[in-house]
């Protein structure tokens, strides 16, 4: 029902599937959306998602309704949601890619890269990832 951007800071959603196993489904950062799930497909959706802060966090959020009237009187906030969507479905991609086919030292090595291009801040001793991960 709502829409979320994150401004500044890092999310982690994950589900709670059926058997209570906890699944981190995306890893967000500044500028990433999420809620737009019902928002597209235009009835409420049964995905429901927990987001976790892994930093201090500063979002802007909005009702569904609101977004899509200002889609529907401005396309170029369709635009930055569709970039948005985008960037979501390459994170994903990329996820795809680091878990499946490798054994686990070179999955934890791919995935330590994305942490460090997308949460990583570089200094004189390398680049520090400063989220809390288990």
């Amino acid at each position: 029902e709502r829409v979320y951007l994150i401004r500044r800071g890092a999310v982690r959603l994950s589900r709670v599937y059926e058997s209570g196993e906890e699944i981190t489904v995306a890893l967000l950062r500044e500028n990433s959306l999420f809620g737009v799930l019902s928002l597209l497909t235009g009835h409420r959706s049964d995905r429901f998602y927990h987001a976790i802060a892994f930093t201090r966090v500063e979002m802007i959020t909005a009702p569904a309704n609101s977004v899509l009237r200002a889609i529907e009187d401005d396309a170029s906030v369709g635009l930055l949601l569709l970039q948005g969507l985008s960037s979501r479905i390459l994170q994903t991609e990329t996820m795809i890619e680091t878990l499946t086919h490798r054994d686990m030292s070179s999955r934890l090595v791919s995935f330590l890269m994305v942490l460090c291009r997308d949460f990583g801040v570089a200094s004189e001793k390398g680049i520090t990832i400063d989220l809390r991960l288990s």
